[in-house]
């Protein structure tokens, strides 16, 4: 009976070589590795997108911020409308689309719409803010003629910004093949059932001293850790827009989103620069551009400035102890053949 079972031990090793799991476990925590950053890269910050929208209606009259206000809040609108639909953070927090309103994201008219567009199509109220930006352009651009390359730089960027909300939805739409997980998932624990039976210490080994007896399986149980550890972190990178501690801080981003997109509007835009202040540089544009300052803890770091290495400064002593070397050897060489 002990033959048979030491047998079935070593035919349970001979098993485990079979399984390609890292192969396997490699390749799906790669592919979905990527897709959790690509997700992430989609999505929105409006800086840019404000920044372009302030150069071209730069004007601080009141029907300017007004319309540059609303372009702000309607970009974080559509954001917080598509994020509502793929994190289940953003849902508790607006579960009715009436919460909007209450947030001050939405006015009561413009729920309305967004209602009866809702009813006439599906899935496209995300999209509406965005057509309504598309129309506050259209009217300043009637109006006050911006130019045409800033004006065409906005469109773009409102372009970009549009796309990464819609890859949003697709990457919620298609998911990871739950096949691929499913065989993954097979491979590593059947891996470490044939483990269990196959890295046991058997007695004709130990008789013979090629295996010392260890009580505890130490190797196999960190082997385990590895190869358990690295299936679960593909499978908790593969919906990110949960609640785990690990998903994305979503809420995070739209209050962030929120206060950066008014404070560019309504203060950096608002406030008025002086440019007639002279500053220590340009005091001392003549002379030799002054070095900035260091504190006492940053003057005790060793600097390694850049060297250039594409060329050797011609005619220094160095270069010509270089050159006397280099004839030498060469003489050398002519006179050996």
């Amino acid at each position: 009976m002990r033959s048979k079972f030491e047998a079935f031990c070593r035919k349970c090793d001979g098993y485990t070589k079979l399984i390609p799991l890292t192969f396997l476990l490699g390749f799906y925590v790669s592919n979905v590795v990527s897709r959790w950053w690509q997700q992430f890269q989609n999505l929105n910050w409006p800086e840019d997108l404000l920044a372009v929208l302030c150069t071209f209606l730069h004007a601080n009259d009141e029907k300017s911020q007004k319309r540059r206000h609303a372009i702000a809040r309607y970009l974080n609108l559509s954001a917080a409308l598509a994020l509502r639909d793929v994190s289940s953070k953003v849902r508790l927090r607006f579960p009715h689309i009436s919460t909007f309103v209450t947030a001050g994201l939405l006015t009561e008219k413009e729920f309305d719409k967004l209602q009866k567009i809702e009813d006439e199509c599906e899935n496209i109220r995300w999209m509406a803010p965005l057509h309504w930006i598309q129309q506050i352009v259209r009217k300043e651009e009637e109006e006050n003629k911006p130019t045409a390359g800033l004006m065409g730089a906005f469109l773009t960027e409102l372009k970009i910004f549009r796309q990464n909300l819609r890859r949003l939805y697709v990457y919620d739409w298609i998911n990871v093949p739950l096949v691929y997980t499913q065989v993954a998932c097979v491979a590593t624990y059947a891996f470490f059932m044939f483990s269990l039976f196959g890295r046991q210490t058997l007695l004709p080994d130990i008789e013979s001293g090629k295996e010392i007896d260890i009580y505890f399986p130490i190797f196999a149980t960190v082997q385990f850790l590895f190869f358990v550890g690295w299936f679960k972190v593909g499978q908790d990178l593969m919906r990110p827009w949960g609640q785990d501690e690990d998903d994305y801080e979503v809420n995070y981003l739209i209050d962030r989103n929120m206060a950066v997109s008014f404070a560019i509007i309504n203060r950096l835009q608002t406030e008025e620069i002086d440019e007639s202040e002279e500053d220590d540089f340009w005091k001392n544009r003549e002379s030799q551009l002054p070095v900035l300052p260091h504190t006492l803890q940053s003057r005790k770091l060793r600097e390694h400035a850049p060297k250039l290495h594409s060329y050797v400064p011609i005619g220094t002593q160095e270069t010509k102890e270089m050159g006397n070397v280099q004839s030498k050897c060469c003489s050398i060489e002519q006179r050996k053949r």
